[in-house]
């Protein structure tokens, strides 16, 4: 069967690696590596990009789905693919899945998706934010001082949203264009030593995500 969007977006998000940020090309080169099944139309070129086949299209489009992609609203629902851009190009990573946020939501009867896109900050890593979503942001707050002996993270500032995850996904791509420090696997954490740009990203996911 033909690949489509879904089709390659399911491809990618099993064969990404978690936390790594790819280019494009990237992804079309996984796909090549990864994918064996591909038929006729898949190759062949859409009249405007003669050069290059039809699935490269798909995976160019697919990404567009991750929710750091606002220029593309039709379709964001791509929650766990994250997006940043540095120059030119556009890379995107599959986040980490928070084992501590799916611990509360299974003690949780209802959700509708709103929540809380927060900032906390921990004095033994200065310069740094952790930016993340939940739905119970004290509970939340908890969970990382389990594993930290001083209990010393903080909280910056919290904002509540109605789409926690589409939120979350525009604010990480907020901070990921102005972090200053470019690593890998840094998960939530972003290196913003003003902390005003941590308050103004709070602020766009707040007015884009009201619950008022």
């Amino acid at each position: 069967m033909a690949l489509n969007q879904q089709k390659i977006r399911t491809i990618l998000g099993s064969n990404m690696d978690i936390d790594k940020w790819y280019k494009v090309k990237d992804l079309i080169e996984l796909i090549s590596f990864v994918h064996k099944d591909f038929e006729a139309i898949d190759r062949e070129p859409l009249p405007s990009e003669p050069h290059r086949p039809r699935w490269h299209r798909l995976v160019t489009n697919s990404v567009r789905m991750s929710p750091g992609r606002p220029d593309y609203p039709s379709d964001n629902s791509w929650i766990e693919l994250r997006t940043r851009r540095k120059g030119r190009n556009f890379e995107y990573a599959i986040s980490i899945v928070d084992p501590v946020e799916k611990a509360i939501l299974s003690s949780i009867t209802e959700d509708d998706g709103s929540g809380f896109i927060y900032a906390i900050v921990n004095k033994a890593f200065p310069n740094w934010v952790k930016i993340g979503k939940t739905i119970d942001f004290q509970q939340r707050l908890a969970g990382y001082q389990t594993y930290s002996p001083h209990k010393d993270f903080t909280e910056f500032s919290k904002v509540k949203v109605t789409d926690r995850h589409t939120a979350e996904g525009v604010a990480h791509r907020l901070a990921a264009d102005q972090s200053q420090v470019e690593t890998e696997n840094t998960g939530e954490w972003f290196y913003l030593p003003e902390k005003r740009e941590v308050e103004a990203i709070l602020w766009e996911v707040q007015s884009n995500f009201s619950t008022n």
